[in-house]
């Protein structure tokens, strides 16, 4: 009887004492994924501590809610900015033929699908993205289309110089963005003291592109835009070369635009020390450089182009459009790396 009575005093004890402890601990916060991967922790206070798994950004199609921490981004026509960045790229899409990078990329494992035509959405949807960066020039139904793929963010690729700092922000990356920005900044005061010779007497040039049908005289800069090298050729001034009176003139009269269409009458206008040819096509194809070669040498018969100052002291350079015609910190260095090639100079 006695021995009854003091197993079930005991089992009582026991259940008691396992109530007590019970009572006496914090639930356990529980944690669990979100879709993209992002935790989210309940708090002990009962107030939900969520970390967040997306971010809102502005960019040039308005505000955007994001993921906090991509991690497959896919580039549309912006991979010079995206790649000096290094970010998580899974997909390429430079326009046509210009594949300057495409070894790059390539390396890195970032498939490459050229635009051609349109951008090739069936490849964007295959890489599976969580964000897609893209130039604000494209098309609206284009933008409308991507959106539906993933989130779709965009910039003005003309301004990479703010641009990329935009998107560093976006991405919380705002070290790499102000490092390329430096660099470029060593780069141009390089290219420079190594042209000081040429540039001493501060000689004037001019960029022409040949065409079919005319000749496109490019500006120094795009007034209405905030950076200064914003034009293509904006990095071949910046080795300290001084615009040609008439691509001052002709600047000032379209504020809007990166060049003006001149006819044959009007080269006589250019009194450039040095004029620099970008080739025809920015495919940057030895076709191409062999078409505009052809092209310069039948303009090279008229009187009126041997007569030019530039002709005559043998100041004129073909330069490869497949790196003029694009912008970005690398096409940047390339370009003032090619002037210095052409010009005879060592580059850095």
């Amino acid at each position: 009887m006695y021995k009854q009575h003091y197993v079930k005093i005991t089992g009582i004890l026991f259940i008691l004492a396992m109530l007590l402890v019970a009572c006496g601990q914090t639930p356990a916060s529980t944690s669990q994924p979100s879709a993209d991967g992002v935790k989210s922790a309940a708090g002990t206070d009962g107030e939900s501590s969520t970390e967040s798994a997306t971010k809102t950004v502005e960019s040039a199609s308005g505000s955007k809610e994001i993921p906090a921490h991509p991690e497959r981004i896919v580039s549309i026509n912006m991979e010079d900015i995206l790649l000096s960045l290094e970010v998580p790229l899974v997909l390429a899409t430079p326009i046509g033929r210009q594949d300057y990078l495409n070894e790059q990329l390539e390396a890195q494992g970032v498939a490459v699908e050229p635009i051609n035509e349109s951008v090739n959405f069936e490849a964007v949807v295959g890489a599976n993205p969580d964000l897609i960066i893209a130039n604000a020039s494209l098309d609206a139904k284009i933008l409308e289309q991507l959106e539906k793929i993933a989130p779709t963010i965009t910039y003005d690729r003309r301004n990479w110089q703010e641009s990329i700092v935009q998107i560093a922000t976006a991405l919380d990356i705002e070290e790499r963005a102000e490092q390329l920005l430096q660099k470029n900044k060593d780069q141009v005061t390089e290219a420079q003291k190594l042209a000081a010779n040429i540039t001493k007497t501060k000689p004037t040039a001019a960029f022409l592109r040949l065409e079919e049908k005319d000749m496109r005289l490019f500006f120094s800069s795009i007034p209405s835009t905030p950076f200064p090298a914003s034009s293509y050729v904006g990095a071949g001034y910046e080795v300290g070369f001084t615009p040609d009176a008439l691509v001052t003139k002709l600047e000032a009269e379209n504020p809007e635009r990166m060049n003006a269409s001149i006819s044959v009458e009007l080269l006589p206008e250019i009194k450039a020390d040095y004029l620099f040819i970008v080739s025809i096509s920015s495919d940057g194809s030895a076709e191409a450089l062999q078409k505009t070669k052809d092209e310069l040498n039948e303009i090279q018969q008229l009187q009126v182009w041997k007569s030019l100052p530039a002709v005559q002291n043998g100041h004129v350079y073909v330069l490869n459009a497949k790196k003029w015609l694009i912008d970005g910190p690398i096409a940047e260095s390339l370009k003032r790396n090619e002037m210095l090639e052409v010009l005879g100079l060592p580059a850095p």
